[in-house]
């Protein structure tokens, strides 16, 4: 089944060309859930699996809202509603990860499922982030077009997303709201944010819990562009058409080691970059580029990156073709 056929609760599927456009909706609030876990767990999975998809654009299907943050309702119905005393997070650790490799299982979701409210909740986080990773790891470009408030667990799905456009609007507010319920980001808030933004801002917006606007978010790199609201989603389509030409392999490739870029030391990260770069330059897409080149230089008698740059750009030179 290609990913454009699956039946998912809360996203729409369209596809046009190389690109699938997710449209989230779960009115009138568009809260984070569960389900929408699941929903992005099948469909990355899905598009990992469909070569017919180079780049996938999230967005939404209400009005003036986007991701707007984990429904507060659900998770509050996965505690146990009696007082417990804290537990240690040496304690919690273990716990989380032998959990999370039984999930992991065939039929490990089943169970979880059946240990009642607690059991969905931590099939919620596995699921949450598997999804999540799988956008990171994916030959698949992922862009999101913030059309409306995306905190919280909202917000830690776009930082997964290789790309952020938001259109300018008031409405669009980014943030990590959940120290003000006296929690701290469950699902990558932590991680991701200081990769992006750097950790003094991070940490500054992790601990104040205070949205900022649109054109603030931009100003901290949370977004790489501001659109007009009735031209975000043509614009973040449009990139991705373009973006879902490049070569999978390629880009696989690159976002492998762009995001594991600050996990590892400087030697180890240049040599894994030069084996892929060496990788790459393996597969016939690459080849197809070779010749290109070639032809277009002797034409131009110059490199057509400069001469003719256009068509390379916005990927008509080297049209999909499969590999």
């Amino acid at each position: 089944m290609s990913a454009r056929e699956l039946s998912l609760e809360t996203l729409r599927l369209e596809q046009r060309g190389r690109v699938l456009t997710a449209y989230f909706a779960n009115p009138p609030l568009n809260f984070v859930t569960t389900v929408f876990a699941r929903d992005m767990d099948r469909l990355t999975r899905a598009v990992d699996r469909d070569e017919t998809v180079g780049a996938v654009v999230l967005a939404s299907d209400v009005e003036g809202r986007f991701l707007t943050h984990a429904d507060a309702g659900e998770l509050g119905a996965m505690m146990t509603g009696k007082p417990v005393p804290e537990v240690p997070f040496a304690a919690v650790l273990p716990f989380w990860k032998a959990v999370n490799r039984v999930i992991g299982l065939p039929g490990g979701a089943a169970v979880a499922q059946r240990l009642g409210p607690v059991g969905v909740g931590l099939l919620y986080g596995h699921r949450w982030k598997k999804a999540l990773l799988r956008i990171n790891r994916s030959a698949v470009v992922y862009l999101a077009a913030i059309s409306g408030p995306t905190l919280g667990g909202g917000q830690e799905m776009v930082l997964a997303c290789d790309l952020r456009y938001a259109a300018d609007d008031p409405r669009v507010v980014m943030g990590q709201i959940e120290i003000l319920a006296g929690i701290i980001p469950g699902g990558g808030g932590t991680q991701r944010l200081p990769r992006i933004i750097g950790t003094g801002r991070a940490l500054e917006l992790i601990l104040e819990g205070a949205p900022v606007d649109v054109h603030r978010a931009y100003e901290l790199g949370l977004v790489h562009r501001v659109v007009a609201a009735d031209e975000l989603l043509n614009e973040a389509q449009a990139t991705a058409a373009r973006l879902a030409e490049r070569s999978p392999s390629a880009v696989a490739a690159a976002k492998r080691l762009v995001y594991a870029a600050l996990d590892r030391p400087l030697r180890s990260g240049l040599e894994r970059e030069f084996a892929a770069f060496l990788s790459t330059g393996t597969t016939a897409y690459t080849g197809r580029a070779s010749a290109a080149f070639a032809q277009d230089r002797d034409r131009l008698a110059d490199t057509p990156f400069l001469a003719d740059p256009a068509p390379w750009l916005d990927g008509t030179r080297l049209a999909h073709r499969g590999d």
